[in-house]
């Protein structure tokens, strides 16, 4: 029997660690698996030949998206010779919406199968979308209960399979790592650590981390003793961070991991609106969510977007959990009051991590990129009695 080829695409750092544990579990089971697309580091690692790197495609917004254009169509050029030349047996789609939906079209008129994992969120805008869906979609594996019933409703193949974060979860280890952290950063648990995260795309970390910057210094004037961690974006170049922390005027500890358990040890984090806000609120961290993109981006997304909030958490919650900032209300002097309750009021402080502490039981149990892996490897192999990869 020949081998079983994938096409895979991802093209943001969660759809790349999520891939990664997907194809995984998948070679488990299928040991001759040939899986090849787009994706970044951790799916390289996992065995995955890449065509491109997600850091070349990811960026945020209408207008963002410009200056990416040349790459974005030479990597679904690249595509569609793939999808006729190679004809995988299956195409398997995460996240990243506009270039993975525009995929599965490609793949459905050539009788491709795929599978799409981790949605595009069209319970907050753009619910047209599930039209194209429901016709170009095999399956579709979500990752909150609420889509399945969304998906169902329109005739589209669905299975709920739990958020992924929580396989790399382990409640028993986050004490061990935050000391580990402690030593691994040089930073004390005696004072203060505000963490910032500004994204994993080079266009987020350009326009966030300068205000995140300007707000920390004046954080330190009013709390001399603080600590500050950034957590830098997996591959993302040296020269992104360079220009903007070469005014920088504050202590700051870099970390190269980006967002995990080793971030346990900040006290307040300022994030960019994302899965991190996830990951963080597994950590039970504090945060204040932020988000800004162009003017004509962010004007017509208001006209499309159905959801109050923007911040993951909030949504999950349904109800806003930690404090966020938009677009013009988002500067310095507007971060600063956000972030100054936190470390004056002790009661406030604590009401957040015991909101933040629900959150882990609305992501469903772990074993959901196991769960995926069984749903793929089924339509793979037709769902054939006795069919190996």
């Amino acid at each position: 029997m020949s081998v079983k080829r994938i096409l895979i695409v991802a093209g943001e750092t969660s759809g790349d660690l999520h891939g990664a544990r997907l194809v995984e579990h998948l070679r488990a089971d299928c040991p001759g698996l040939s899986v090849h697309g787009i994706g970044g580091d951790e799916m390289e690692q996992a065995g995955v030949r890449l065509a491109f790197h997600a850091s070349e495609l990811a960026v945020v917004g209408i207008v963002e998206v410009i200056g990416r254009l040349r790459t974005i169509h030479r990597a679904f050029r690249w595509i569609r010779r793939s999808l006729s030349e190679e004809r995988p047996d299956l195409v398997v789609l995460l996240d990243f919406p506009d270039f993975n939906l525009r995929v599965a079209r490609q793949a459905a008129k050539r009788g491709i199968p795929v599978v799409y994992y981790i949605s595009p969120q069209i319970w907050a805008w753009r619910r047209s979308r599930i039209r194209q869906i429901a016709k170009n979609i095999t399956h579709m594996i979500v990752i909150f209960p609420f889509e399945e019933a969304l998906y169902r409703n329109h005739g589209v193949p669905v299975t709920y399979v739990g958020h992924p974060l929580m396989d790399r979860f382990d409640p028993g280890t986050v004490e061990e790592k935050r000391q580990e952290a402690y030593e691994r950063y040089g930073l004390s648990p005696r004072f203060p650590i505000l963490g910032l995260f500004p994204g994993s795309r080079g266009s987020e970390v350009r326009v966030l981390l300068p205000i995140m910057l300007r707000s920390a210094r004046l954080l330190r004037q009013r709390f001399p003793r603080m600590q500050f961690l950034l957590g830098r974006g997996p591959g993302l170049e040296e020269g992104v961070y360079q220009e903007i922390l070469g005014a920088n005027e504050i202590p700051l500890v870099c970390a190269r991991e980006g967002i995990g358990p080793l971030m346990g040890i900040c006290d307040l984090a300022v994030v960019a609106s994302g899965t991190a806000t996830l990951e963080l609120a597994l950590l039970e961290i504090p945060m204040v969510v932020v988000y800004r993109v162009s003017r004509v981006t962010y004007g017509l997304g208001r006209l499309l977007v159905r959801v109050p909030s923007i911040a993951m958490v909030n949504l999950v919650s349904q109800k806003p959990v930690v404090p966020e900032l938009i677009q013009g209300d988002l500067n310095e002097n507007s971060l600063y009051d956000l972030c100054y309750p936190f470390f004056a009021h002790s009661i406030y402080y604590a009401h957040i991590k015991k909101e933040l502490s629900k959150v882990r039981h609305l992501l469903g149990e772990p074993g959901a990129s196991a769960r995926a892996a069984r749903v793929v490897r089924k339509i793979l192999v037709g769902q054939e009695p006795g069919m190996r990869c």
